[in-house]
């Protein structure tokens, strides 16, 4: 179960550009504390004529929070985003949380962890990966982020940092590209969980992101053997499969 969905008003505290068209995004609550949420859930911001919004929660959860993050892609074309950033510089959002059952369980499972996000399906991953450091768990992190470019990778340093504290990280491009700088892995993110298949096989898989790359990624991770008990995702809920 998760917490209690409650509706309040937020103040726009911290707008940032944080990648091209990627914004960095703190909230904090007019009532003082932020509602209780789960590692992973998201948040809903209501527009002028209530249509929600979902996003993920970026940041940890934690005792007495005064404020939250989000990570918002900008999208010129969109009218929906056109209404969305104009309210946030307005400074003030009505908001609904928490939302989802794709969240990391109290206590952490005794398996390793591994963390698959496409985009800005980062910001729930960087949510459960820093409760995982906070709380100490010791039987492996995993994270994968996949890009198109390496200019996808908004926040670059912050999983390196991440990797000083034992998380293993693995950026993978997708496109093909002619930048000798890049080291990384390129291809699919299925492809560079196949490859590390013996050290991921026994862990929970959280993955965030389209509801065909998320797809995809199960369906042929499960034939190479991953249990699909342990694959768990908000694609399930909001795009479920018929």
């Amino acid at each position: 179960m998760g917490n209690i969905v409650s509706e309040q008003a937020f103040n726009v505290i911290d707008m940032h550009p944080a990648g091209s068209d990627v914004y960095r995004i703190k909230l904090k609550p007019r009532s003082g504390f932020v509602p209780p949420y789960r590692a992973g859930q998201y948040l809903e911001i209501l527009l002028p004529g209530r249509q929600p919004c979902a996003f993920s929660i970026a940041s940890a959860p934690s005792f007495q929070q005064e404020d939250i993050e989000l990570h918002v892609q900008q999208l010129p074309e969109s009218q929906t985003s056109t209404e969305l950033f104009d309210q946030l510089n307005k400074g003030r959002v009505d908001v609904r949380l928490p939302s989802g059952n794709c969240f990391l369980p109290d206590p952490l499972p005794e398996t390793p962890l591994v963390f698959v996000a496409a985009g800005t399906g980062f910001a729930q991953m960087k949510s459960m990966v820093e409760h995982c450091l906070n709380q100490n768990h010791a039987k492996g992190i995993h994270l994968y982020w996949g890009a198109r470019t390496p200019a996808g990778f908004y926040l670059p340093y912050l999983p390196i940092q991440w990797s000083a504290r034992g998380v293993h990280y693995h950026p993978v491009v997708s496109d093909a590209i002619a930048d000798d700088d890049w080291c990384g892995r390129h291809g699919l993110l299925y492809e560079a969980i196949l490859a590390d298949k013996e050290q991921l096989l026994d862990g929970n898989i959280y993955l965030s992101g389209s509801p065909q790359m998320v797809y995809a990624t199960i369906d042929v991770i499960e034939n190479a053997g991953f249990n699909r008990k342990n694959m768990h995702s908000d694609v399930f809920d909001y795009a479920p499969r018929p």
